[in-house]
């Protein structure tokens, strides 16, 4: 896995659509489902359903949100201990 795609996962799980997670990232709404699908089938993981009201996450991607998120909180800490 690559922490750019998790970054990317956790901002649409945030968000729960595409164009939202891309604004928050600052990149287009192309690359999240681009990436995200990427993800998926990397994984073989179905992570998201999607609605025209925007992505849900599954059980699977509910565990992995709470994986990613204690990580993300790892990384915080190192950058902040680096960074002073």
């Amino acid at each position: 896995m690559n922490w750019d795609d998790l970054k990317i996962f956790l901002a649409l799980s945030r968000q729960g659509s595409a164009r939202a997670a891309a604004d928050k990232l600052g990149i287009h709404h192309s690359t999240i489902t681009r990436r995200i699908e990427s993800l998926e089938s990397g994984q073989g993981m179905h992570l998201f359903d999607r609605s025209p009201t925007g992505y849900t996450l599954t059980a699977t991607g509910e565990e992995l949100l709470q994986a990613v998120s204690r990580i993300e909180l790892e990384v915080m800490g190192i950058e902040r201990n680096i960074l002073g």
